[in-house]
């Protein structure tokens, strides 16, 4: 796990029962605490998520409320992987690249969760066990929640939930999974991302990236909420009130593509994180020769 050791290095370093945890410093007693208490009896724990074989998502509370992430490694490729850092993931229930997308973007953004603690088991060169621990944040729910108990409310969300986007761009990172389940909604109205899988640390181009979010967050969830004529006019609503300076030659081919066709996720990764893989995907779209738009 060296490839590790930068995003480590602050952190407590703590064995609790085979597992090797990195703890915040200033909460490194009560985590000990609590995780000890996990480990010995996890069933007792309540669960924010449908839990599965591999996986699982656990309240624990003590002086505060933590989130705590499970996922056990079943194939020995993706063990090694993550294990030496040999690759890259696209972000499928990863927690190791969720603690670096974290670690890097919370620096940045307050849109993002803290990291309190990560943990990982295993005997090289594989990883068996993967443990991610965040803050709690009460009094929230999701946007999917909102709307299936408040469809009427869609319109007011939406304009909110652009304005997420564009904040997001502005702290130069981009969530490639932006759907209404991994979007919170405060008590105040105040909007934060959950779920860091899949992330991009910086943004290439923004117009390119908003085209994408607008987009994918309509195909992905928004459509059964909203007619896509409607989803149109509040976008173009938008973007002419808080985008005068948006290149339409770049936003609108990305966003009609993420709109009306489904991309896969290991596509989005590589145009939002390279360069060359963007420029091409873009001339693709545009219907443009190969010499155009390379990049330099």
């Amino acid at each position: 796990m060296l490839h590790l050791r930068s995003f480590t290095r602050t952190l407590h370093r703590q064995q609790i029962d085979g597992v090797t945890f990195h703890f915040d410093p200033s909460h490194r007693h009560e985590l000990d605490t609590l995780l000890r208490r996990f480990l010995a009896k996890p069933e007792q724990y309540p669960t924010l998520d449908i839990p599965e074989d591999t996986r699982g998502v656990f309240l624990l509370e003590g002086e505060r409320q933590w989130v705590l992430k499970r996922n056990r490694l079943t194939h020995w490729k993706k063990q090694l992987q993550n294990f030496l850092g040999l690759k890259r993931s696209f972000g499928l229930h990863d927690l190791t690249n969720e603690f670096i997308n974290l670690s890097v973007v919370s620096g940045k953004s307050a849109l993002s969760p803290q990291v309190s603690a990560f943990g990982y088991k295993g005997r090289f060169p594989f990883l068996r066990e993967e443990y991610l621990l965040v803050g709690f944040w009460a009094d929230h729910c999701s946007v999917d929640d909102r709307l299936l108990a408040h469809p009427e409310q869609a319109e007011t969300l939406l304009s909110a939930i652009f304005r997420l986007f564009g904040q997001m761009l502005d702290d130069d990172f981009v969530h490639m999974d932006p759907h209404p389940k991994n979007i919170l909604v405060a008590a105040d109205g105040r909007l934060r991302l959950i779920d860091f899988e899949c992330c991009a640390h910086s943004v290439l181009d923004r117009d390119f990236s908003l085209g994408f979010l607008l987009g994918y967050f309509y195909r992905f969830w928004f459509r059964r909420f909203i007619s896509q004529q409607d989803y149109d006019r509040l976008c173009e609503a938008y973007l002419s009130a808080e985008q005068p300076h948006l290149d339409r030659t770049i936003f609108q081919p990305v966003y009609q593509r993420f709109r009306d066709q489904t991309v896969s996720r290991s596509t989005r990764y590589r145009i939002l994180t390279c360069a060359r893989a963007q420029a091409a995907f873009q001339r693709e779209i545009s219907g443009l020769p190969e010499q155009a738009r390379k990049p330099s």
